[in-house]
């Protein structure tokens, strides 16, 4: 552990924090402003539960995370147990109603109290012995880190900042619990890490966490860091019969690679893959300038055990583990900070659980704790040779860190400005340019502009194909670039698409009705086309007409007709015929073509 500067310094504890806390209000308050984005609609605006405010708490205390919002249980890994976050929006809900100003002022304000609780648990517990500003520039970092935007900006994410408040709650209380000795101070820390449980289940990471806090910043050894953290292992076994007995572990097969990023991978390439994705996770904490929302298929391709990504990502990470193991029995903090990162992260790694996507900004709330503290020692150990240095370095990072989160916040403005912003960050993530491709189709229909909407509808159809380029099995892809091409009037290539995405997914009770709607604008199409005596298009359009929907007699009957007249006897009897066959009472006469 480092020793005390000899430097006296007038800038105290307390306004340390208020500096902490003005900052982290500076950089973030923009986000107040912000409209409701991307899952917002899960947990809030389209949950039918949390819209019961505090009559819904009951429910929520006993179903799924998403129950609320699809009426079923989670169906990528199984249900997701979270009715704490749950609870909080529907409070929110009861007195306020769906108001975006109020939930971001919500999580700023858990911000900055878990701000004010890190900055004591740093303070009082953990750097009693380092340099005085250590916990000052660590949380002065940490409340500006660029990587921290999806937390704050997106109302969902609230559960991340609540489960990281609960859990520095407990860590606070055991610390206090070593000193005072008082039961009721244990008691409060259990509790608080069970709250974290039912707040969000990476909470979990707690009990790797806490006996590294217990051996690097207490005089215990490895194995009394170990006993002192069984009695937050009997809670976690508390808060497993508890989700046993609402919403118990069923896992359900996933078969959609958007939901499930690794089931084209084989076991080597899935592994070479998931180290690949750790070392982004490395440079994103490090260099935070290139963010975006979605980092799914095929943004981060997969890698093999031969590749150089991979090999390259494997000797770094175990370079890293290499460093904290040699400074492990010096209780440096420089492995310390090594192993919290690891271990903080390991629940977004897709090692442990499918996470639902190869890597997600959120999860490196916690893990970005270790870096700032990293980088903090970084910096005092530049001040200790060279002051300017220090300061100008410090406040240089300070400023673009701050730059970039308050042009990110602004860019989570709602989920159009923050799809078309990513879709060209992460122009390669197939789900990325699907949702760009609906974005601009919702535009096209917004607008009586009919120039802008052929520019929209344009846009639609560039994104929905480079999405169907990077991931062709997807149903909902189909249907996007279908309802755009249905929308510009190219009804062939409409079909086309709408029929492909039937036979991806036949029961979907969307694509029968377009099929239907679209069948009957081809049948429209072909009635034009026969007046304008144009019986070959009339025959295309009539036959396009009935591959959409089999049973649509007048397209037949008409089919038909033109093939009658253009001299294709064979061809219009047997359209007729089908006439006859859907329907029996129809007043076309059997005489008519025999």
């Amino acid at each position: 552990m480092q020793e005390k500067s000899k430097i006296r310094y007038t800038f105290n504890s307390v306004q340390q924090l208020v500096a902490v806390l003005l900052l982290a209000i500076g950089v973030n308050c923009n986000t107040l402003f912000n409209d409701y984005a991307l899952d917002d609609v899960v947990v809030l605006t389209e949950n039918q539960l949390v819209q019961k405010g505090i009559a819904g708490i009951p429910d929520l205390m006993r179903t799924d995370y998403v129950y609320g919002y699809s009426q079923q249980s989670n169906i990528l890994t199984g249900a997701r147990y979270r009715p704490l976050t749950l609870i909080s929006f529907a409070m929110e809900y009861q007195f306020f109603g769906a108001n975006p100003f109020v939930s971001h002022f919500v999580n700023l304000i858990l911000l900055c109290c878990l701000l004010f609780l890190l900055f004591q648990l740093l303070h009082k517990y953990l750097f009693t012995q380092a340099h005085p500003l250590l916990s000052f520039i660590t949380c002065c970092l940490f409340a500006v880190h660029p990587i921290h935007t999806e937390v704050i900006a997106n109302v969902k994410s609230r559960d991340e900042l609540l489960a990281f408040f609960f859990i520095l709650l407990s860590a606070l209380f055991a610390f206090r619990s070593l000193s005072t000795k008082a039961r009721k101070d244990l008691l409060f820390s259990l509790s608080f890490f069970l709250l974290a449980l039912l707040t969000k289940e990476t909470a979990l990471t707690f009990l790797g966490v806490l006996p590294l806090l217990f051996y690097f910043f207490t005089p215990s050894n490895l194995r009394s860091s170990i006993r002192l953290t069984l009695p937050f292992l009997l809670v976690f076994m508390l808060y497993l019969g508890i989700r046993y007995f609402t919403v118990g572990f069923t896992s359900y097969p996933v078969n959609d690679v958007t939901n499930s990023p690794y089931i084209y991978a084989s076991t080597s390439e899935a592994f070479a893959s998931k180290v690949f994705v750790l070392y982004h996770y490395l440079r994103l904490v490090a260099f935070p300038f290139s963010l975006c929302s979605d980092y799914g298929y095929n943004q981060l391709p997969y890698v093999s055990l031969t590749s150089l990504s991979f090999g390259l990502s494997f000797i770094l990470i175990t370079l890293l583990f290499s460093i904290s193991a040699i400074y492990f029995k010096r209780k440096s903090l420089i492995s310390f900070c090594i192993l919290y990162f690891f271990i903080t992260l390991s629940v977004g790694t897709n090692f442990i659980v499918d996470l639902g996507a190869p890597l997600t900004e959120r999860m490196l709330f916690e893990p970005s704790l270790g870096f700032c503290i990293l980088l903090a020692m970084v910096m005092l150990t530049i001040q200790e040779k060279n002051q300017l240095v220090f300061i100008v370095g410090f406040c240089g990072l300070l400023i673009a860190f701050s730059i970039k989160t308050i042009s990110r916040n602004a860019v989570w403005k709602n989920s159009e400005s923050l799809i078309l912003t990513d879709v060209e960050t992460a122009p390669e993530c197939s789900r990325l340019n699907l949702y760009a491709c609906e974005k601009y189709l919702v535009k096209a229909n917004l607008t009586k502009d009919t120039i802008l909407k052929q520019d929209y509808l344009n846009r639609a159809i560039k994104y929905g194909e480079k999405s169907l380029a990077l991931h062709s099995e997807f149903a909902y892809s189909y249907q996007r670039l279908g309802a755009a091409y249905s929308a510009k009037k190219e009804l062939f290539k409409a079909a086309d698409l709408w029929i492909k995405a039937a036979m991806l997914d036949s029961t979907n009770l969307l694509t029968k009705e377009w099929l239907r709607n679209l069948s009957f604008e081809c049948y429209v199409q072909g009635n034009s086309q026969l007046e304008q005596f144009n019986n070959i298009a009339a025959v295309q359009y009539f036959k396009k007409s009935t591959e959409l929907n089999s049973n649509a007699v007048e397209s037949w009957y008409n089919m038909g007709g033109a093939y009658f007249i253009l001299g294709d006897s064979l061809n219009g009897k047997r359209a007729w015929n089908k006439v006859i066959e859907l329907n029996p009472m129809h007043t076309l006469n059997k005489n008519d073509f025999k």
